[in-house]
């Protein structure tokens, strides 16, 4: 296969680890290691991690979480579930399984660029399903309904939607579900947000649940702050999550066995992690939306539903957005990343779910760049 260079993660990779404040984060404030066990007897859980053996996992991962997991979805049990590393190798290893040269796969969009490189990389031809800001983010899936084709193998969700927040309702999804079925097609609902509701009953029932044509990914990063066990999932079919297993034996073999511990921990505790999350989050966005309204003359942006991301589009600036972001990092060590990383130049992602002084000084940088912008 021959891969496009991934734009967003050559960005964070270029200036991440180097930047002071970090408004490109995607995910909920990291949680260090001690504050995690805190959630329990810490005593009790490192006693237990002094135990585990340094070698390989399971390749499918540990029986245990792979039952945490399989209890999320109805209908599932553990033969269901394939533990990966992160969701970006279950989008990779779903996307091989069942896409081939000429096939349709259609992608919510704009999108990380792993839901859909990969397909292209396949052969296939790749549709885009625009979210616009124009229209307030809104799903039309009448707009999506005439993209599919006779030869659609493949349709990708990402509920809730990065970058920009967006959320299919329950009964969108079901329309699209029963499309599949009707079609005989698939659904890749990549729902890494799925916990990350900002407001009551606004996030639908995983695909998973409500439709054996959809196939669930899951991850231990962006909701719960925990990217670094580098753990994700797929929750599908049997016969799927076997033939995803088969390159997974290709791919990384097997997650660690200490990683593999901490997430079946993090999940048995899962209230308690997105209890300190969505706090975190929904204290971010009540500032941030008071610094956009008092910046209105800079931005068009669209309040996010879920997650913790925003995606505004920029005006009255005498810069493109790579040239704003890079400035900004020059200057003062302050990361964002540009729309161009997602093939839509003029506008920013913007992280609101770190910690919350970090924000705060953040926001107040880039409010003074953007004055001596217009000097």
């Amino acid at each position: 296969m021959d891969m496009k260079t991934f734009a967003v993660e050559r960005w964070m990779n270029t200036y991440e680890n180097d930047a002071v404040y970090n408004l490109a984060e995607t995910d909920a404030k990291p949680f260090t290691l001690g504050e995690l066990l805190s959630l329990g007897n810490k005593d009790d859980l490192i006693e237990e991690l002094m135990k585990i053996k340094l070698g390989y996992n399971p390749t499918t991962g540990r029986q245990e979480l792979r039952e945490v997991i399989a209890g999320f979805y109805k209908d599932t049990a553990r033969k269901n579930i394939l533990v990966t590393t992160g969701a970006i190798e279950a989008d990779f290893l779903v996307t091989n399984t069942l896409v081939k040269p000429g096939d349709t796969v259609i992608v919510q969009f704009p999108a990380y660029q792993a839901l859909y490189s990969t397909a292209e990389a396949r052969g296939a031809r790749v549709k885009y399903w625009y979210m616009k800001i124009d229209k307030g983010y809104e799903p039309d899936i009448n707009e999506l309904k005439k993209l599919i084709d006779e030869k659609t193998k493949l349709i990708v969700l990402n509920i809730p939607h990065n970058p920009t927040g967006a959320v299919i309702s329950e009964d969108q999804l079901k329309t699209i579900l029963s499309w599949a079925e009707e079609g005989d097609f698939w659904v890749l609902c990549d729902e890494v947000y799925h916990d990350f509701a900002l407001y009551p009953n606004i996030i639908p029932p995983h695909g998973r649940s409500l439709s054996k044509r959809a196939i669930s990914v899951g991850s231990m990063s962006k909701s719960y702050g925990l990217s670094g066990l580098r753990l994700g999932w797929i929750a599908g079919p049997e016969d799927i999550v076997n033939a995803c297993w088969g390159w997974k034996d290709y791919t990384s073999i097997s997650n660690s066995p200490i990683n593999d511990y901490l997430a079946t921990f993090a999940l048995k505790n899962v209230d308690k992690v997105m209890g300190r999350n969505l706090s975190i989050a929904r204290n971010n966005l009540e500032v941030f939306m008071n610094w956009l309204q008092e910046h209105k003359d800079y931005f068009d942006y669209v309040k996010p539903k879920a997650g913790v991301l925003l995606f505004p589009r920029l005006k009255n600036i005498p810069v493109t957005t790579e040239e704003l972001c890079k400035g900004l990092y020059e200057k003062h060590k302050l990361l964002m990343v540009p729309g161009e990383c997602f093939e839509m130049p003029g506008f920013l992602r913007i992280g609101f779910g770190n910690d919350s002084d970090m924000f705060k000084t953040g926001i107040s940088i880039f409010s003074t760049y953007l004055k001596e912008l217009r000097i």
